[in-house]
């Protein structure tokens, strides 16, 4: 019995390692209406990220560990600022940098982002005359490189394809801008359809649930 209680704490464990290192605890971005109206004109824009991961331990090997990663992370991402301290768990990476936004699925020459933003025509014929553009966090053709050097690392730190999100978007140019999306939490509320008017600002988190296997997004109007 004793024996029986040991193995269950064991794959108790195994099984939180494996999802602390596939998911960001959140991935946080900061768009602004001018942002999203130069990028459907065709200008390269980027928008400001942060990103939180949780390793478990805090021994020489784990901070070993932990420095390859930022390298990895150096080579694919434009990274501002990379964190390290002290959790619960063992250690907090929080890593801040520079995402691009993508019109269409046109990626620049030379990028190595494992994700971006993209901006894409809606294609429900229910949504789109209404809201005919879509805001979504997902992977590029890179992220499967990206993942193999994570998993050739640490297999329990394979990173996963679908992340959850804070978006916090920022009419800064009094824009007419109108946004509709589905799961998601607004200042402490869940809602499972939610639509409105963005005149000044909102934070949208979408985060668990239906997210575990799609990409994060909204649907927008802007004018």
């Amino acid at each position: 019995m004793g024996m029986m209680k040991i193995f269950k704490f064991l794959t108790c464990i195994a099984v939180v390692a494996t999802l602390v290192g596939c998911k960001s605890e959140i991935v946080e971005t900061k768009v602004k209406t001018s942002d999203i109206k130069k990028s459907i004109s065709g200008e390269m824009v980027t928008v400001p990220f942060a990103a939180v991961l949780q390793v478990l331990g805090d021994d020489e090997n784990t901070r070993d560990e932990i420095r390859k990663y930022e390298e990895i992370i150096e080579n694919y991402f434009d990274v501002e600022d990379f964190e390290i301290s002290k959790s619960m768990m063992g250690l907090e990476i929080k890593v801040s940098g520079n995402l691009p936004v993508v019109l269409g699925n046109e990626m620049k020459s030379g990028s190595k982002e494992p994700w971006v933003l993209y901006i894409q025509e809606t294609t429900n014929p229910t949504l789109k005359e209404r809201f005919p553009y879509k805001l979504s966090l997902g992977t590029t053709d890179n992220f499967p490189s990206f993942k193999t050097q994570f998993t050739d690392l640490n297999m329990m730190l394979s990173p996963d394809p679908h992340q959850p999100l804070l978006m916090k978007i920022r009419n800064n140019d009094k824009s007419g801008l109108r946004v509709f999306t589905g799961s998601v939490e607004i200042q402490g509320i869940h809602h499972a359809i939610y639509e409105s008017d963005v005149p000044s600002r909102i934070s949208l988190q979408m985060k668990g649930g239906v997210y575990e296997h799609t990409d994060p997004s909204i649907f927008f109007n802007i004018q």
